[in-house]
């Protein structure tokens, strides 16, 4: 939040935060904010006697310090030593309920809790498959996967892919990888370890803590590769849009969760991902949000999924997330949809505490242009989202807004295909967009 804004919109942010379920006193953070400058100033007028008294001292040059002018310096030194402590002090509190403050929630998705989201579309009709099997039975019938031997090296929800799971998993990889490319995004493999500033800057810490694994060396393993693009631009000046498509592998926790979904590999403590993230102008992230989202469906049509389109409710965002709309892709065996995708309008919340900003340059024609210094057609909503429009004027930095969405989440998205693909005889066709990447059509036990 912008600290400045708050005490002008202490009502209308207290209503949007309990729109959330959001339990924040944001009075609490008006004091401390108060208490913070208050302190600041002073320090700020006790540095300015130390300068004083500093200079006094050598006004004669060459003759000896007056002790008049020794005293007044130590004085001062001495009491803006207890200043900045009391400042430092004072600044860490107020971090620490900044930090514990989720973005408002956008005006155009429900009230409430989960049971408040809402289906926005179904798209494509369940094959009818007579008494459908798991993911676990398949894959284990198949012998491309094995969670027994998994759980036995490293515990409950981990496993092993085997054989054409295995060049599946990378046939997707190269098939999204070539996709995203030729929609103007930047290819990126980053660090799985970051310092807590990374972490902290996305909101990926506090309250989200228990979810995080944490090594002996002060370093997080991230739950996703959007918290390392993020980080990849801490404390900078970025043109935009700016997009990235990074290949991660993933860890969990899943703190809080255990008792959900514990069979198979829906959620587990490690899976393999791609991730979109966007950092655009202001005037372009709604739009940018409907450009992932749209990427999202076109590949779960292209590996012929079933699926529907769902805006979760406030009380359902996450911290970062201003809105946030899921894919549920169908699963034959549970008889539901369930997430496999996930995109999220963080807008400049991630921003500010990253301190990452943009700056707009050129003409508006050139300001129109797409990445490869071509002008975009106007007639194709995806062509669109990769102009330049909006934002501030002149040169004054700006924060940006950022964006993330799911490409693909390896383990879920591999019971989806299991399942919607599943043959009578246990077998499983190949979706035709994979081909190209494959030396085979169908896996067969």
């Amino acid at each position: 939040m912008d600290l400045k804004q708050l005490e002008d919109n202490l009502y209308t942010w207290q209503s949007a935060l309990e729109r959330r379920g959001a339990e924040v006193d944001l009075n609490k953070v008006l004091e401390a904010h108060k208490c913070y400058l208050e302190l600041l100033q002073k320090s700020e007028e006790l540095r300015a006697r130390r300068n004083t008294a500093a200079r006094a001292q050598d006004i004669e040059a060459g003759k000896p310090y007056s002790a008049e002018a020794t005293k007044g310096l130590r004085q001062a030194k001495g009491l803006l030593k207890e200043m900045e402590d009391e400042l430092a002090t004072a600044k860490a509190e107020l971090d620490e309920l900044v930090a514990g403050i989720p973005n408002l929630p956008s005006g155009d998705i429900p009230d409430g809790g989960e049971e408040n989201n809402k289906v926005l579309g179904v798209v494509g009709k369940p094959r009818t498959i007579d008494n459908p099997k798991d993911h676990i039975e398949l894959g284990e019938g198949l012998g491309i996967l094995d969670i027994e031997r998994g759980t036995k090296v490293s515990g409950a929800r981990f496993y092993y892919l085997k054989n054409q799971a295995v060049e599946l998993e990378f046939a997707i990889v190269r098939w999204l990888m070539d996709l995203l490319k030729e929609k103007g995004f930047e290819l990126l493999i980053g660090p799985e370890l970051l310092n807590e500033k990374a972490m902290l800057a996305g909101g990926y810490l506090g309250k989200a803590v228990d979810e995080v694994y944490k090594t002996q060396d002060e370093l997080y393993l991230i739950g996703t590769a959007e918290q390392s693009i993020l980080a990849y631009h801490l404390d900078e000046i970025v043109p935009v849009p700016k997009r990235y498509a990074s290949f991660s592998t993933c860890f969990r926790r899943e703190a809080g969760s255990y008792g959900k979904d514990v069979k198979g590999i829906i959620r587990t403590h490690q899976f393999d991902k791609i991730e979109m993230f966007s950092f655009v102008a202001p005037s372009m992230s709604a739009r940018e949000h409907e450009f992932l989202v749209s990427i999202q469906e076109e590949i779960l049509q292209g590996l012929e999924i079933p699926y529907q389109k769902v805006l979760l409710a406030a009380g359902d965002l996450s911290m970062a997330s201003a809105k946030t709309i899921d894919l549920e892709s169908w699963l034959p065996s549970q008889n539901r949809h369930r997430e496999t995708h996930s995109c999220s309008n963080c807008t400049d919340w991630q921003a500010r505490r990253a301190k990452i900003r943009y700056r707009e340059q050129g003409s508006p024609s050139q300001l129109r242009q797409g990445f490869d210094g071509q002008a975009v057609p106007r007639d194709n909503i995806k062509n669109d989202f990769l102009t330049n429009g909006g934002g501030t004027t002149g040169n004054k930095p700006e924060l940006v807004h950022t964006l993330n969405g799911t490409a693909v989440a390896i383990g879920r998205i591999l019971v989806a295909i299991l399942e919607n693909h599943q043959q009578i005889d246990g077998s499983v066709i190949v979706p035709k967009v994979l081909h190209p990447y494959l030396s085979f059509k169908e896996i067969r036990p």
